[in-house]
């Protein structure tokens, strides 16, 4: 199992800010829904100490590993979700397959809207094997990087800032790649700010991924999932997306429960003491 991580602070009304304004600015008239998304089990709404999930087959290499794109991602093979996180939170993302799926993963942040999907061919984009987007595209670089266009806000699409990735295949260097992006073994944190979170986390095993955002910020986030590993038979697998509260949360919780408790027992003394 290997595992990356990285911790960061930052002051959640700054970060609001930034988001109230991402989306203001953030109006599109190039988007034309170049992907399509998948549907989760029972809706995409997630709230403090509860999750919500999916399940789905994915190909072998359609997050990476794939020769004939130079290993970047195809993003008509693997799949699409969109979920919306309410509150201020630690989120756990987890991609568990089967035999035969070696998954990876990518987390985006739009903000205050849900991802457009993203406009294809935008900015006439070639990758060095000589696809458009976003039949490759780049699922590891940072917004504003080759290959991401189609997707970024003020470009082809609304996404404001990749947060993190993860893959349990073989890992690409930069100079082998469609887009000319790394590709780790791993869990990554690739964000260039705090506005959505205050670090990312996460391991992978030969048939899982997990990602870790401490402290995401309540807003809209975009999800790919695919195989990595070309030489797999690709699989089913579960995606679980689970929100667990700060432990001063669960104190705050409990002392108020104890305050209910305790004033529903004087309630109860004081009504015996009348009927007496």
């Amino acid at each position: 199992m290997q595992e990356n991580s990285y911790g960061r602070k930052t002051n959640t009304l700054v970060s609001a800010a930034i988001i109230s304004v991402a989306t203001l600015v953030s109006t599109n008239v190039y988007a034309a829904n170049a992907v399509g998304f998948q549907a989760w089990t029972a809706g995409n709404s997630l709230f403090a100490g509860s999750s919500i999930s999916a399940a789905n087959s994915g190909l072998k290499s359609a997050y990476a590993d794939n020769p004939g794109l130079n290993y970047s991602a195809w993003a008509h093979t693997g799949d699409w979700f969109v979920f919306q996180n309410h509150s201020l939170v630690d989120v756990t993302l987890t991609v568990s397959g089967d035999s035969g799926f070696v998954p990876g993963v990518t987390v985006w942040a739009t903000g205050g809207s849900v991802f457009d999907g993203g406009t294809t061919g935008f900015g006439g984009e070639l990758s060095l094997a000589g696809f458009g987007t976003p039949h490759s595209l780049n699922a590891t670089g940072a917004m504003g990087d080759a290959g991401t266009l189609w997707m970024a806000n003020g470009q082809g699409g609304n996404v404001l800032e990749t947060l993190g990735y993860a893959v349990s295949g073989p890992s690409h260097a930069a100079g082998t790649t469609g887009w000319g992006e790394s590709i780790v073994t791993g869990a990554n944190d690739v964000s260039l700010t705090n506005t959505f979170e205050n670090g990312v986390s996460g391991s992978v095993g030969a048939h899982t991924a997990e990602l870790v955002f401490n402290d995401l910020a309540a807003g809209w986030y975009a999800v790919y999932i695919g195989g990595t590993d070309h030489a797999s038979a690709g699989g089913v697998y579960d995606l679980t997306v689970s929100a667990v509260p700060e432990p001063e949360t669960y104190a705050m919780l409990l002392a108020g429960l104890g305050l209910v408790g305790w004033r529903m027992k004087k309630q109860h003394e004081a009504s015996s003491k009348t009927a007496a």
